[in-house]
Formats: structure tokens, C-alpha cells, sequence
């Protein structure tokens, strides 16, 4: 009898722990984790009770440190948009916060309240973590059910740039300098505008016209909509900077990845790619008329560009942290095309043989077989230098004749490099095979 009365007090008090609420362990050494449930357990619709949309979505550590620790970027994607608009401004940021955390969740909704167009809210971390928030019809949507909220005023009174005509192209930057430059521009006119493809030389005017120009295209500029696919949907080898330089040297650079503007306003979220309209004309606008003469006069082939010379700094030594990274060479010589990549004391000893070639006059239509050359420096610039025959480009449409001696030993130096490519190639796939 007394041993069926200690089973039964046993079987009692497991059941009291594990009966109602969360299972307690009673293992000694256990501590609880410091993580906040994904969701809050659902209610039954009889015993639901009101409460704080953040407290619901147990986004309670979140709500109390988002002051201090204010995410980078928070973006809505809508049905009617159909693609997500990042604000990245800490005003902007904390508004949506305080918004949300302002809301509450009143009750389930009503079979079909929720409609399928949801509206999606996304707050992200310095450290790359994402929380969203969903919404549709007026309702709040999660996992566990759809429910009515109160207090949706506060959110939708949070403009986003491209679903609020608020935002011109200059406020993309959440940049005030950004932001002063373009409202003080008539007062202070840059001195001259400059255009660059893919990180190559950079054809600048200093046309007030053309300066202004290429401003009122910048200022009028509507956005379309936001690229969400940029892998996919544009080239993103292309890249066309725009570049005002003021009497204090002071510049601003905007920058086109194909046809998008490309602004990264957080290092943490990343570039955000944005389509345009009004834009159109921007590649079409003559920086550099054809009939000027070009400034190179003749001499070693870094005197016709900044990058390049910039390349030879590097090469010998002469630009404190920065250094020669890499070489990559794409060629066509003597009827053979091939590939060339080269790194270490290798690549620096090419630079160095590449930007000691000479050059004179200037020749309008190069003949010969190409060999472009692209340096990486270790802060991930570099000029892409390209030659034709026995002539360099200083720009597009602009060549000028090369040492042919010089010419001659970089073509042998490419082959022979090609071929020790080759050979050590071989015998990695002999070694492995």
C-alpha cells in the first residue's frame, strides 16, 4: 500500500509541472536561452486578450533597445509596387519602430480578412539579421493566423522612396552633403562635370551648359522602381559615374550600373539599384566634343591618364597600403586569343613593364590586334588600359602610337607568361589525376 501511495504522489507531481504553460525541467545544471519565441502562442477566439503588437510577436528585446540599437535600413514591399524601397535614415527607421510598437492586436479576424496582397514591413541589423512584419487588408498576418490591429495610421504615415513622391534622387543618399550640394547648386556651380565607364579615364567639361545639363537631367529624375534582382536583370560590369567637382575640389559622384543609379547608403544592407525616369538622355550628352585636342602631348603612357599613373605609383612602391592586387589579361596576338591572370611579384613586374611603354601622336583609327590589360589595387581600383596594334587608348576614340620595341617585348612577355600559365596548369592536372 505505501509503495502504490509514492507511485501515485509521483505520478502527481508530473503532472502538475507539465499540465498547464510551458514544460519546466527540473534537471539540475538547465538555464534558460536568452531568445525571443518567434511567435506568441495563438488564442482561442474565446479567450483572447488585447495587446501590444510587439509584445504578440514577442519582439519585446527588440522594442526595448531599438534606440540604441536602431536596425540600418527598414523597407516595405507592397502588392500594388511589387518590390521592396529601403529607407535608411535612423528618424525614418525609429518613426516605423515607435509606429509599430504603438500598435495593437485586437482579436482574430474574420474568415477572409485577409485577401492575399500583403504588405510586407523588413527591419535589418547591423549584423545582417532580418525581422518583418506582415500585413494584408488591414490585418496582421503570421503563422499562426491572421488578426485585426489598431493603430495602422502611424505605419502607413511612413514615407519610402519611389511609393511617396517625397523623395527626389539626391535624398536617396540620406546623405546631408549630399542633400546640400544639389539645393545650393546655383548658388555654388561646380566648376566642371565628368563622366567615366567602368573605372577607365574620365572625359570632363567644364561647359557651365554642359554642367548644368547633365544636373537638371540628375534633379528631375523621377524613380520607377527599385531592382530586386540585379544579378538578373541588369549587367553589372557596366558601371557610368557622373562627377561635380567645385572650386574647393570638393566632388560628388553619382553612379549608374547599367541603366540604375547605384547608391549604397549602408555598408551593412548593400548597393540598392534604382531604375529611373528622365534619365534617358544622360549617356547622350557630349562631355567631350570630338574636335578637342587631347592634353597628352607625348612621353610614358602615364602621363595620359590619373589611373594609370596611379597603377605605376602603386607597382613601385609609392602609395603607402596600397599595391598591385592582381593583373588580368585579355588578348589577342599573332592570330592566338587567350587569357592571362597573374598575381604577386608577377603582377607587379607587368604593371611596371605595361606603364613603362612610351607613346607620341595621337592616331584616330588604331589597326591590329587588341590586348586589354585590367589592374586591381588593393583599395579594388585600377585602370583598364587597352591597346590596339601598336597604339593605347586614352579614351574612347582617342589613341596614341606606342614604342613599337616596347610593344613588341609586351607581346612576347604576355605569350611567355601564357605559356608558363599553361604548363604549370598541366602539371596540377597531371599531379592530381
Amino acid at each position: 500500500m505505501k509503495r502504490f501511495l509514492a507511485v501515485l504522489f509521483l505520478l502527481a507531481l508530473c503532472l502538475t509541472l507539465t499540465a498547464c504553460g510551458h514544460f519546466v525541467s527540473i534537471m539540475p545544471g538547465d538555464t534558460a536561452l536568452d531568445a525571443e519565441p518567434t511567435m506568441a502562442p495563438p488564442d482561442s477566439v474565446e479567450t483572447f486578450r488585447e495587446r501590444p503588437l510587439m509584445e504578440f510577436l514577442s519582439w519585446q528585446s527588440f522594442a526595448s533597445r531599438y534606440y540604441n540599437d536602431t536596425p540600418v535600413a527598414v523597407s516595405v514591399r507592397t502588392p500594388e509596387m511589387g518590390y521592396a524601397s529601403p529607407l535608411f535614415d535612423r528618424e525614418s527607421i525609429i518613426a516605423m519602430c515607435d509606429a509599430l510598437r504603438a500598435m495593437t492586436v485586437t482579436g482574430r479576424a474574420p474568415e477572409g480578412s485577409a485577401v492575399g496582397r500583403e504588405t510586407v514591413y523588413t527591419f535589418t541589423m547591423e549584423d545582417g539579421e532580418t525581422r518583418s512584419v506582415t500585413f494584408d487588408n488591414g490585418c496582421l498576418v503570421t503563422s499562426v493566423g491572421v488578426y485585426t490591429v489598431s493603430g495602422m495610421e502611424a505605419v502607413y504615415a511612413v514615407p519610402f522612396p519611389g511609393y511617396n513622391g517625397e523623395y527626389d534622387i539626391f535624398d536617396l543618399y540620406f546623405d546631408s552633403s549630399v542633400r546640400a550640394f544639389a539645393d545650393g547648386f546655383y548658388q555654388n556651380v561646380p566648376v566642371s562635370v565628368g563622366r567615366r565607364s567602368n573605372g577607365g579615364a574620365t572625359l570632363t567639361s567644364k561647359d557651365q551648359a554642359v554642367v548644368s545639363q547633365v544636373f537638371e537631367l540628375l534633379r528631375c529624375a523621377t524613380i520607377n522602381h527599385v531592382e530586386e534582382s540585379p544579378d538578373q536583370n541588369i549587367d553589372l560590369t557596366q558601371t557610368t559615374d557622373y562627377e561635380f567637382t567645385l572650386a574647393d575640389n570638393t566632388y560628388y559622384t553619382f553612379t549608374f550600373t547599367g541603366p540604375c543609379l547605384t547608391i549604397t547608403a549602408s555598408e551593412d544592407y548593400g548597393p540598392v539599384y534604382y531604375w529611373l525616369n528622365g534619365v534617358d538622355e544622360l549617356p547622350n550628352i557630349t562631355i567631350l566634343p570630338e574636335s578637342t585636342v587631347p592634353t597628352f602631348a607625348g612621353g610614358f603612357i602615364t602621363g595620359m591618364r590619373e589611373d594609370i599613373a596611379q597603377a605605376q605609383a602603386a607597382a613601385n612602391g609609392q602609395l603607402p597600403g596600397i599595391g598591385v592586387e592582381g593583373v588580368y589579361v585579355d588578348y589577342n596576338i599573332q592570330g592566338q586569343h587567350g587569357y592571362l591572370t597573374l598575381s604577386g611579384n608577377t603582377a607587379v613586374s607587368f604593371v611596371q613593364k605595361v606603364t613603362s611603354i612610351s607613346a607620341d601622336s595621337a592616331v584616330t583609327t588604331p589597326i591590329g590586334e587588341d590586348i586589354t590589360v585590367f589592374v586591381t589595387l588593393s583599395d579594388q581600383s585600377g585602370p583598364i588600359i587597352v591597346f590596339t596594334g601598336d597604339t593605347v587608348q586614352q579614351m574612347v576614340g582617342t589613341n596614341h602610337q606606342c614604342d613599337a620595341n616596347a610593344m613588341a617585348d609586351l607581346r612576347n612577355t604576355i605569350l611567355e607568361l601564357s605559356k608558363d600559365e599553361r604548363n604549370i596548369s598541366a602539371m596540377v592536372e597531371n599531379a592530381t589525376s
